[in-house]
């Protein structure tokens, strides 16, 4: 019995060994997976470092600047009518007043309480009515317009000193569906009251000459 458990010893101590190795082993995977997890779990998602903040706002971020070559607006009021674009005949008012100017702030020349053009048809400066584009009837938008896409390097009225950024506040009035609106906004912008006194004076150099033969004749 003595001379077996002796026989048997070296037998269970290698297969001990063997066992104790087999854990160090699995125990080590184990590590490795849970370390390599760890290392995953560390990495930020892309969607996490994205900050809406870290944008600039362009309204707020305009510099008066030679650089400055690009409009910035920021609505005050969205309107809920039709919306202004590239072709139409459009209602607006708006008052300017210049930016960073040693200049007066405030050009009262250019307090228009009502102004009808046909967009796209360079009747108004380019910046502002690029900013224009897109609102809505019954809205109003701060528009800044560098001297690029205002009235350039040269004075303007002799109340625009050259280079000069332009801030505009405006308000679209109208925007023409049809034939008849267009009709009926260029006669409030030519006046009904003129319109009116250009009728009667066209009706009579007409009629005069019918008239004075008659008269002739009697």
């Amino acid at each position: 019995m003595v001379c077996s458990a002796l026989l048997l010893l070296p037998l269970l101590l290698s297969n001990g060994a063997a066992f104790t190795a087999v854990q160090q082993s699995m125990s080590m995977q184990r590590y490795r997976s849970t370390s390599t997890t760890h290392l995953f779990s560390t990495q930020a998602s892309p969607l996490e470092v994205v900050d809406s903040e870290a944008q600039d706002d362009p309204f707020n971020s305009y510099e008066i600047a030679d650089t400055q070559k690009t409009i910035a607006f920021k609505d005050t009021k969205v309107g809920s009518g039709s919306t202004a674009e590239k072709g139409n005949l459009v209602q607006v008012k708006y008052s300017a007043k210049l930016m960073g100017s040693k200049y007066t702030a405030n050009i009262k020349e250019f307090e228009v309480p009502n102004q009808v053009f046909q967009t796209g048809e360079q009747r108004c400066l380019p910046g502002l009515e690029e900013g224009m584009m897109g609102m809505k009837v019954g809205g109003s938008r701060l528009i800044r317009v560098p001297p690029n896409k205002g009235y350039g390097d040269k004075w303007y009225r002799g109340v625009v000193p050259p280079n000069s950024h332009l801030e505009f506040d405006c308000t679209l009035v109208n925007v023409a569906q049809n034939g008849g609106e267009e009709f009926m906004m260029k006669l409030e912008q030519f006046g009904i009251e003129r319109a009116v006194g250009a009728g009667l004076c066209f009706a009579y150099l007409a009629l005069s000459p019918i008239i004075e033969k008659k008269m002739a004749g009697m």
